[in-house]
């Protein structure tokens, strides 16, 4: 089969979409499947980031309207004998995707909010509330829907290497690819005092447009507080990780994936109802939206992880239960049903 993802990464929009969308091609890749990501991304250090999964990059007109995005990526398909196309993007619509089939390829679309109607072939959602939610779709649309079908990078697959350790020596911040309120610098500063003995292992994204104000925060405190901006190999933080501070995101799952204790914070409305049901779930703790969330609410809840082990290990045994990491091995197979 040969398969187009039409995605993008934006400020807005973060890094998410792009990444399970790289997760997903692995497993295509690995199957013998082709594999190409037509996008409007122009970021250097994500574009790199993409170069490491192999697969071929095709770039569109970053001021095409979406009657232009729709005709750039007809054409693309019609041209390269594409069979598949995969939608993981908020801005693409009901008419968008009802093109699409009407010219004849199977769609998948990846969904969060099931906020349209799907014309697609197969439907996914992978979030941990999405069993509540009530889809528009076709008679013949597969809906697949829950953890079972989160899709984790390769890279990321490796959880049998972590060590758990009785007390927290290490603390990852992650806020996604964009943060343009500087929100990470917030919250390292409200740290200041209860993490004496911790090492903050803050993930500054490729969207970030903050990183010189936060090395000269680092400059000035404490040598606790490490940088990494846009790293190479998240793997390797979360098998260092004991506890973290994330998004609601797709950092909640891979967080999951790893057993790490979590502190969410809501930095789009889409992730409010997935950070409530991972602290209903008691696989993290929900703090609130990043407007609402106050230094001292934070300062108290890491206290409460710090000083409670048999409460992170239940967090962790909750985590790991919910995410598997074989979601897109699931997705593929799916597909290669459908040719």
């Amino acid at each position: 089969m040969k398969i187009v993802f039409r995605v993008d990464a934006t400020q807005k929009t973060g890094i998410g979409h792009i990444m399970r969308c790289l997760a997903l091609s692995e497993e295509l890749t690995r199957r013998g499947h082709t594999c190409i990501i037509l996008t409007k991304i122009d970021n250097g250090d994500l574009l790199k980031r993409i170069k490491v999964f192999h697969v071929d990059v095709q770039k569109i007109d970053a001021n095409a309207s979406l009657k232009k995005d729709l005709e750039s990526l007809l054409k693309f398909s019609g041209a390269n004998e594409i069979d598949w196309i995969v939608i993981d993007h908020y801005d693409i619509d009901t008419s968008y995707v009802k093109e699409i089939k009407k010219q004849g390829f199977h769609v998948l679309s990846v969904d969060d909010t099931s906020q349209m109607h799907y014309h697609s072939d197969i439907v996914v959602n992978q979030n941990i509330n999405a069993e509540c939610l009530t889809f528009s779709i076709e008679p013949y649309t597969m809906l697949l829907r829950g953890p079972a079908y989160v899709m984790l990078r390769d890279e990321l697959l490796v959880r049998e290497k972590k060590e758990d350790h009785a007390d927290v020596k290490n603390l990852l911040i992650t806020l996604g690819g964009a943060d343009q309120n500087n929100f990470l610098l917030n919250i390292l500063q409200s740290l200041e005092d209860v993490v004496n003995n911790v090492k903050l292992l803050a993930i500054v994204g490729p969207f970030n447009p903050h990183f010189h104000k936060l090395q000269a925060y680092q400059k000035k405190t404490s040598a606790l507080v490490r940088l990494i901006k846009s790293p190479e190999n998240m793997a390797a933080l979360y098998l260092q990780s004991d506890l973290a501070i994330s998004a609601g995101g797709t950092s909640c799952y891979e967080l999951a994936y790893y057993g790490i204790p979590n502190l969410i914070i809501a930095v789009a409305d889409n992730q409010l109802s997935i950070a409530c049901e991972f602290d209903r779930q008691h696989i993290g703790l929900y703090l609130g939206t990043k407007q609402k969330v106050q230094p001292d609410h934070l300062r108290h809840k890491i206290k409460d992880l710090l000083e409670n082990p048999s409460l992170r290990k239940h967090m962790s045994q909750n985590g790991q239960k919910l995410v598997d990491g074989k979601g897109k091995e699931r997705i593929v197979d799916h597909m290669e049903n459908f040719v």
